[in-house]
């Protein structure tokens, strides 16, 4: 009688450690997803950002030469760096703590 308790226990345990990693894996496939989100953006942000302001936005609408209209969409493509970069970092300081404090909660 004893050896049939104990298998009801070990499958329990095997349960709960299946759970657990599936829980896990789940994390780690939204942390990877927010991850490949903010990388993209910090360099696909900046290089859609030049060539806009480059193509679309300088040249049509203001008379200036190709060096000034080169600087200006390089300036432009910087500050969307700079943009994307505060997201990543208001992102990982304020909405991770949130997060770590939800999960030991439910632990």
């Amino acid at each position: 009688m004893s050896n049939k308790t104990k298998k009801g226990n070990g499958n329990d345990g095997g349960q709960t450690k299946v759970s657990k990693q599936r829980s896990q894996d789940s994390q780690d496939y939204s942390s990877f997803k927010v991850v490949l989100f903010y990388c993209s953006l910090i360099v696909f942000l900046p290089v859609v950002t030049f060539f806009a302001l480059k193509g679309f936005v300088l040249e049509q609408f203001f008379t200036m030469s190709d060096v000034k209209v080169n600087i200006a969409a390089a300036v432009g493509a910087v500050g969307a760096l700079h943009v994307a970069l505060g997201l990543y970092i208001y992102r990982a300081y304020f909405g991770g703590s949130d997060s770590k404090a939800s999960q030991s909660k439910q632990d």
